[in-house]
């Protein structure tokens, strides 16, 4: 049979253009990048001009609280009798601001005490791998305190040292927490850069979009709803967090009875935000600014439709705003520039062709110190901001009929009805792990967002359930079916669950619940 020199040529050039594509689709399955980790608030060490250690310290919270309560709770007995609670807020700031007097930034929100991190771009382990890499093997060194667009330089720099030590051309980024808004920051400021060096971005229990429970301590606009106490408490007292020992939780469990009996602690909620509304102007704002309040870095996961509130709270007058001018200029250029275009700025990055990825925890009850703290979240973050936009049920309860009725399609219902994905702004690439708190961010977990970047999966391709379990240290698989939301004992003392409550918070406030 004769060919045709025409189809001989056509022969040659379909196998010459499949010879030349080979590696083209090898290295679209093979997209190893290295990351770069960047973890939370209060996980790097920090050390002063002389190099003492400052954070962590050695405080003992237990102790401070103890030695404490009584003084402040003779001011505070006073207040309530001559109406001034200005001896209250002088004895409780005696106690308190020494702790964080050694790593407060100054009115301008920098370190000029010369207090830094230990670990930094300049003097991070590169160890120069090829392949294979870990979360690990090129963590971002920075000073958590700093505003998330200063630490955003510093990123850029280091993803120049990375790629010029790995030899790759792009790098993937994952930002756990806090470390999500320094992320966030890089992308806003230098999209450039980010479109030219950066493949994929995962965000971990991302706290971008804000933290309700600083929303509340940064505005003053304190709630006690005896549901979300409740759930709180419930919750831990079980689990033997807030009191270890059998005999004295039985004890306070069986006075909560009695007292519930007798009804006397049924207007203790409102009793406690009538106390805070007295005592809150002059407490919290002056707490704040010798502490967390002078840290752009906190700052930044203030909601941004509750930044302007924070700002009036914090800074009442024109001398506050005026002394501390630097630090809300550092506070609004992330609110303005980050925040307020964050939905936008990805959806540009994505177009450019870096793939978003977006790991959320759930349920865990959050704290119960704002409006709307029932809501589900991994205990400090709520599912809906990790996830920018999920549906969600309250804590310990599922999606009710009308709304799961509704929907028009269950592909991204979780097993156990407890989110709504599709409303997330990246359903497709927005993963839910249950049962692993905020605080816990192992290798596994982490390994999973390196997996998802690494092969560019999505919530379709199947190669990881949208919703899975962790259970034992390990994520088993899938979340069970057929959810059964445990009975709440609402019964139990406001009071009580109030106290234990605070006391939690107080501890995860020396532990660094925001790492």
């Amino acid at each position: 049979m004769k060919i045709s020199k025409k189809i001989i040529s056509i022969l040659l050039s379909v196998v010459m253009i499949a010879v030349i594509a080979i590696p083209a689709f090898a290295a679209e399955t093979d997209n190893e990048h290295p990351t770069i980790y960047v973890t939370g608030a209060q996980v790097n060490e920090l050390i002063d001009a002389e190099g003492n250690v400052i954070y962590p310290n050695d405080v003992d919270a237990g102790q401070v609280i103890k030695d404490a309560l009584m003084p402040c709770l003779k001011k505070l007995l006073s207040g309530f009798l001559t109406g001034d609670y200005k001896p209250y807020v002088e004895e409780f700031q005696k106690a308190f601001s020494p702790i964080f007097a050694d790593r407060v930034l100054d009115e301008n929100g920098e370190a000029s005490d010369g207090s830094h991190s230990t670990r930094t771009i300049y003097n991070c382990n590169m160890p120069g791998k090829t392949s294979g890499y870990s979360e690990y093997d090129y963590e971002l060194g920075y000073d958590w305190r700093l505003s998330p667009l200063t630490t955003a330089d510093e990123l850029k720099i280091f993803i120049e040292k990375v790629k010029a030590d790995t030899g790759e051309d792009k790098v993937n980024l994952m930002g756990r927490c806090y470390g999500a808004n320094v992320v966030a920051a890089y992308l806003e400021k230098y999209k450039d850069h980010a479109i030219e060096n950066v493949a994929d971005v995962s965000y971990l229990s991302s706290s971008i979009l804000g933290i309700d429970m600083l929303d509340a301590i940064f505005t003053g606009e304190m709630v006690f709803e005896d549901q979300a106490i409740s759930n709180f408490v419930d919750y831990f007292m079980e689990g033997g967090e807030l009191i270890e020992d059998e005999a004295t939780a039985s004890l306070i469990t069986s006075l909560v009875e009695v007292f519930n009996q007798v009804s006397v602690l049924g207007y203790t909620g409102d009793m406690i935000g009538l106390l805070i509304d007295e005592i809150k102007y002059d407490l919290f704002p002056a707490l704040l600014l010798d502490s967390y309040g002078t840290m752009p870095s906190y700052w930044s996961m203030v909601s941004p439709d509750k930044y302007e509130d924070a700002i009036d709270f914090v800074f009442p007058d024109a001398e506050s705003k005026a002394k501390y001018a630097k630090l809300i200029e550092k506070t609004e250029a992330y609110y303005r520039e980050v925040q307020l275009n964050f939905e936008e700025t990805t959806a540009y990055l994505t177009e450019k062709g870096i793939n978003f990825n977006f790991f959320v925890k759930y349920n865990f009850p959050d704290i119960p110190i704002y409006a709307g703290a029932t809501q589900q979240g991994d205990g400090t973050t709520s599912v809906y901001k990790q996830s920018l936009g999920a549906t969600a049920a309250d804590f310990g309860k599922i999606l009710d009929d009308d709304y799961l009725n509704s929907l028009e399609t269950y592909k991204y219902l979780s097993p156990d009805l407890i989110i709504d994905a599709s409303t997330c702004l990246y359903p497709e690439t927005t993963w839910f792990v249950k049962d692993l708190h905020h605080e816990t961010f192992p290798h596994n977990f982490n390994n999973l967002a390196i997996e998802v970047m690494k092969h560019d999966y999505t919530v379709s391709d199947g190669e990881y359930a949208q919703f899975l379990q962790w259970e034992d240290g390990d994520i088993v698989g899938e979340v069970e079916k057929n959810y059964a939301p445990p009975a709440q004992e609402s019964e139990k003392s406001a009071l009580f669950k109030f106290i234990t409550a605070i006391i939690k918070m107080i501890l995860n406030l020396f532990k660094g619940v925001f790492a």
